[in-house]
């Protein structure tokens, strides 16, 4: 109990460390199913694991991953009665790693499922004095999950017909995708689907854009490109900054997204010749740096460079897109047609 609500109060300080590196979260499954068997053993449980030692690596925080197992597992020995069945199933499929914790337990009410992940939150009140804890287990798992780039999900049939808890990770992108591990981290809270799948939700927002990417990751690179292009946009690229300046003089972008540590030039210096070349050259075109570097220092020094914005990997993807209209908003051709006849009545009338 002090431990879950000391890690709510990280959660809630920002405080809680999230340390990324390739796990096998088939190893760390095992090792949680392993050191829960004597208390399901003492309820009389039927503890059955399906674990596929292919399931993995995933790019996550070992002890972060561990917990979310714990706290799944622990919580449906907690709340199955006596002589009652757990499934634990870790599965691979297309990019993607699937943990799936099923008990015949107390189940969900239909009307407190969507509650289920919220703190302090219980679907049957009786179950607090029943089962003892303060119900933080689930909110931490969602919590844990989402900073991880994964999703969370609950289902139950209803009261007394048992409760399945889903969790899924992308795999590491030299598998899911071939990409590297910064093409993993540069888009975060993304269904495993969403990016196969994403070409039946693109659109032309972005259209009669263009857009300068400057990525020295050659995966991340084309992940940007890619979903810029769904949305409308014509995407140059360069992967250093002596070649973004050659492709700036030659394409003229709309806007220009770039990273900030890349090999040679950095994006600070890239962005301040960029600006040196002045408003008739495309000197104030708008820029958006992309970066890890994440600190209020990092964004302090990406807007004192020349950036209008600064945004930390990972994003969401509609994020980034709402950005990139925001700064462009006054150059969409559309909206150009539109203002130009006012503006020149405004003129007229001056």
């Amino acid at each position: 109990m002090i431990e879950d609500l000391l890690d709510v109060s990280r959660v809630i300080t920002g405080k809680l460390k999230i340390e990324f590196q390739p796990v096998s979260f088939a190893s760390i499954t095992e090792e949680v199913i392993n050191s829960l068997r004597p208390p399901a053993d003492a309820k009389q449980l039927q503890l059955q694991a399906s674990i596929n030692p292919a399931a993995g690596p995933i790019l996550g925080d070992p002890a972060r991953l561990q917990q979310i197992v714990m706290n799944l597992l622990s919580n449906a020995i907690k709340f199955t009665p006596n002589g009652g069945r757990i499934d634990v199933r870790l599965e691979r499929y297309d990019s993607c790693v699937r943990l799936e914790v099923k008990d015949t337990g107390v189940g969900i009410d239909a009307e407190q499922l969507p509650h289920i992940f919220e703190r302090f939150r219980q679907a049957d009140s009786s179950n607090v004095r029943a089962h003892g804890g303060l119900e933080l287990g689930l909110a931490i798992v969602d919590y844990l999950v989402r900073q991880q780039a994964g999703t969370v999900s609950a289902g139950s049939e209803g009261l007394g017909k048992g409760a399945t808890f889903a969790v899924e990770f992308s795999l590491m992108s030299m598998e899911a995708m071939g990409s590297s591990l910064a093409a993993v981290q540069l888009f975060t809270e993304r269904p495993c689907s969403d990016i196969e799948n994403s070409q039946t939700s693109s659109d032309e927002k972005l259209k009669h854009l263009r857009i300068l990417v400057v990525e020295d990751d050659p995966d991340t690179q084309e992940l940007l490109k890619t979903v810029l292009q769904r949305h409308g946009a014509e995407v140059v690229s360069a992967g250093s900054a002596a070649s973004a300046l050659a492709e700036f003089e030659r394409a003229k972008p709309d806007v220009i997204i770039s990273d900030i540590a890349m090999v040679g030039e950095n994006g600070y210096e890239l962005i301040r010749k960029i600006r040196s070349l002045g408003p008739a050259a495309g000197g104030h075109v708008p820029a958006i740096a992309l970066t890890a570097y994440a600190s209020v220092a990092d964004r302090r020094r990406a807007l004192l460079a020349g950036f209008q914005t600064h945004l930390a990997k990972p994003i969401e993807p509609d994020d980034l897109l709402a950005v990139i209209l925001s700064l462009t908003f006054q150059q969409d051709p559309e909206t150009d047609r539109k203002r130009k006849p006012q503006e020149q009545k405004l003129t007229n009338d001056r």
